[in-house]
């Protein structure tokens, strides 16, 4: 699945999404490192993802192949989960983590989910904010799942 708008309502300028690759993986773990340090997944986690027959790996990448952002959903029935989200300290607050979670969001309902799961650590208020306007409400939380902060689950209907 290619991103959800059509080729003539998209900006050139705007990052193209693409699935990922097993060629993305080194940098896609780089990212994840960067965005999430102690918490990062790693890059056996990636290759385990895009070997499996129920996830979706998706990355964003500007011209010449520049990394901007990734986003994982895995979908079991009627059931779906946000994998993992990240941008590019570059292109935070300019829309991107919005564009991926809609892709998300998009993958899973095409795949048949009603509902989709996610969690966040309680201290990333960004990440709190723009699942909270796409409609994700939090179903409880687990203390200390994080390195220093407790994980938020969150759950949106489709």
């Amino acid at each position: 699945m290619n991103d959800s708008r059509t080729p003539a309502s998209v900006d050139p300028a705007e990052p193209r999404l693409r699935r990922m690759r097993w060629w993305d993986i080194d940098r896609v773990a780089e990212l994840d490192t960067v965005l999430f340090g102690a918490d990062t997944w790693t890059p056996e986690f990636f290759w385990s993802q895009l070997a499996s027959p129920v996830a979706r790996m998706t990355i964003a990448v500007e011209p010449g192949d520049v990394l901007c952002g990734y986003v994982g959903v895995s979908v079991s029935g009627p059931q779906a989960d946000i994998l993992t989200i990240g941008t590019a300290p570059p292109m935070q607050g300019r829309g991107l983590g919005r564009r991926l979670l809609e892709h998300a969001t998009d993958c899973a309902r095409d795949a048949g989910a009603e509902v989709l799961h996610l969690e966040v650590a309680a201290d990333n208020e960004a990440a709190l904010g723009l699942y909270r306007s796409r409609g994700f409400e939090e179903l409880g939380r687990r203390p200390g799942y994080y390195q220093g902060a407790d994980a938020v689950v969150m759950r949106a209907f489709l």
